[in-house]
């Protein structure tokens, strides 16, 4: 028995008339009618009484008749759920970012899921090594990590690089383009405490360029760094999505490219090599790499820099 069946029955006992209801489904009458033979033969009876009047229905066909619209109903039903379920997602995805970064992808990434449906998500901000762990013992479906290292249950694919600038108070920067790194040694730094991806390029640099410096403060909280700066109490290093709502509201700060020397990170989606996403995961992760595609090649994300192979590149 199959629902094509059904239907071709269904509209046949509706108007009553195997005439008109081949014209109505647009299919042959003879082909009606061998279908209709076919089902009265799998159920072992005769489902219409045919006679000058039409086609009327048998008491067997009656009791079919419900069924066959009660099943009918449902398979319609389960079509535009499908169908709405693809056009407006739903469910629950969890996705780590470290703060930086999230200040540039968060803020889209959620006005998207939520014009396109129902999906439920979960923000985690975590440094990158306890996000890459989270994946690793399936407590994130994604996530958004910087120099993630390989770790067993974890997929890392680069995405990107991104430059780390020279943060200064406006004053000292005297309209200058860039700044040596030598120049950055010979002023007080406020650099991020450990553990840290951009205190530990930092330090390595000075390291191979033999350079003393000065740090007067440690602090864990990136909008603390800016505010100390914006004071003029020292310089920091930090990468442009930390920076960008600041320079953009033109705050007592400025940042500069390091000349001569390029300090940078690079940028990972991370997710499990073993446990497969869920289509509302799914969904985030794609959805995150299309934001940030478009922040890459709009040139909002400056200091941005492409990796081969990366599932960044233009798909067309």
């Amino acid at each position: 028995m199959e629902f094509k069946q059904l239907r071709y029955f269904v509209k046949i006992a509706e108007l009553g008339n195997m005439t008109r209801a081949s014209e109505a489904l647009l299919i042959a009458q003879p082909a009606l009618s061998q279908q209709i033979a076919n089902l009265e033969s799998e159920l072992g009876t005769r489902l219409f009484d045919r006679g000058v009047y039409g086609a009327r229905l048998t008491s067997p066909g009656e009791v079919l008749y419900g069924y066959a619209k009660s099943l009918l109903r449902q398979h319609e039903d389960v079509r535009q759920a499908v169908t709405q379920e693809v056009a407006h997602p739903t469910g629950r995805a969890a996705i780590g970012i470290p703060g930086s970064t999230g200040k540039m992808l968060a803020e889209p990434l959620i006005r998207e899921l939520l014009a396109s449906g129902g999906i439920l998500l979960e923000l985690i901000e975590r440094p990158s090594a306890e996000l890459v762990d989270l994946v690793a013992a399936g407590k994130l479906d994604i996530a958004i990590a910087v120099d993630a290292q390989p770790r067993r249950g974890v997929k890392i694919a680069p995405l990107f690089t991104e430059a780390l600038y020279a943060v200064l108070p406006q004053a000292s920067a005297q309209g200058r383009q860039t700044l040596k790194l030598r120049e950055l040694a010979d002023s007080p730094l406020i650099l991020p405490s450990v553990p840290s991806t951009i205190r530990q390029r930092v330090e390595a640099a000075l390291l191979d360029k033999h350079l003393k410096y000065r740090l007067v403060s440690e602090v864990s909280a990136t909008d603390m760094l800016i505010r100390l700066v914006a004071a003029d109490l020292g310089w920091t290093v930090l990468p442009w999505s930390a920076l960008s709502d600041e320079v953009a509201r033109q705050t007592r700060i400025a940042a500069l490219p390091i000349a001569g020397y390029r300090l940078d990170r690079e940028i990972s989606l991370c997710v499990s090599d073993n446990l497969p996403l869920s289509r509302a995961a799914d969904i985030v992760a794609s959805t995150s790499l299309s934001i940030l595609r478009r922040l890459l090649q709009s040139g909002k994300w400056m200091g941005a820099k492409l990796l081969p192979g990366s599932p960044l590149a233009d798909p067309s």
